[in-house]
């Protein structure tokens, strides 16, 4: 019997055991300076609107760091393995997702479009759902990027009356209700996506409750 059949397979799981470590080591340094990022956006929190510009500015270094880190991780995948390996990388492209939209709703109060995404991470959101034949973020991982927003929002809406920007919460409102209205046109499955989307009604109640309270209290009109 030949035995080289042998020392040619443990040479192939060899490759895909270096492999794996080489995915799993980028994407902790991706999940790395994404925490660092989303510790900065925090800040936007506790400042009024006029001043978010500051903290949406300071992110940039952050954000060319995490295109960087993606762009590493893009050259180990090709399009063959790409959903073999994905489930490793999902949660962190999910997270990058959701700092993006929260970063471009800060600077131009409007919902992150897949070219928002691509220019701010690289890979291209694959709109088309079609056959991978390069490097891209799933609709699913920028749709949970998208719910994420909702959390933020909330925060958002009862921070800004905290710092005495009483204003800001009626156009959080307005716009959270536009973006639900939206997902509910989404025929979502019953998975991970379709939980978070139904906890969105709580973000959506607790804004209004925030609206309410400062009509109450005649704080705006």
């Amino acid at each position: 019997m030949d035995v080289q059949l042998f020392v040619d397979l443990q040479d192939r799981l060899d490759e895909a055991s270096t492999l794996f470590e080489s995915i799993k080591t980028a994407v902790k340094d991706l999940n790395k300076t994404c925490r660092l990022t989303s510790a900065k956006l925090a800040k936007a929190h506790a400042v009024p609107q006029a001043q978010t510009s500051e903290i949406t500015d300071s992110v940039s270094p952050q954000f060319a760091e995490i295109k960087q880190k993606i762009s590493e991780l893009r050259s180990l995948i090709q399009p063959v393995t790409f959903y073999k390996y994905n489930d490793m990388w999902s949660y962190a492209m999910q997270t990058a997702c959701a700092l993006t939209v929260f970063t471009v709703y800060l600077k131009h109060g409007r919902l992150a479009s897949p070219e928002d995404i691509e220019e701010y991470l690289g890979p291209k959101v694959n709109v088309s759902n079609g056959e991978v034949t390069e490097f891209v973020i799933t609709i699913e991982e920028y749709l949970h990027g998208v719910v994420s927003l909702f959390g933020e929002l909330s925060r958002l809406a009862v921070n800004a009356v905290i710092v005495g920007d009483v204003g800001r919460p009626l156009e959080i409102s307005r716009f959270a209700s536009e973006l639900y209205s939206g997902f509910q046109l989404l025929n979502l499955k019953n998975d991970m996506l379709r939980r978070r989307f139904d906890s969105i009604k709580y973000d959506i109640k607790k804004i209004e409750e925030v609206q309410y309270d400062l009509r109450v209290r005649g704080l705006t009109s």
